[in-house]
């Protein structure tokens, strides 16, 4: 495997759309952030929990978003969370 920590954003890139399991739920990467770097997951709409406005109040359903860093913590590996995605990379 090359080094992981140097990938170029649009290496990157193609994790778009890519479906995972994230926390026991099926996911997928909506955004890339290249700060960190960090992948934006979205769960599945299946389990969409009721989503609160500005002022605390139900408002609407919305699937989850999680920010997850795609780097372990020694930034010299993928994430181990997101083992699903060492084949893409």
């Amino acid at each position: 495997m090359h080094d992981i920590s140097r990938l170029a954003p649009y290496q990157l890139s193609q994790l778009l759309g890519q479906p995972l399991i994230y926390q026991g739920m099926r996911c997928r990467v909506i955004d890339i952030l290249e700060e960190g770097p960090a992948l934006v997951l979205q769960g599945d709409r299946a389990t969409q929990p009721i989503q609160a406005n500005q002022h605390g109040e139900a408002s609407r359903r919305a699937p989850p978003l999680f920010t997850v860093p795609l780097l372990n913590v020694r930034r010299d590996g993928l994430n181990p969370l997101l083992q699903e995605l060492s084949g893409l990379l």
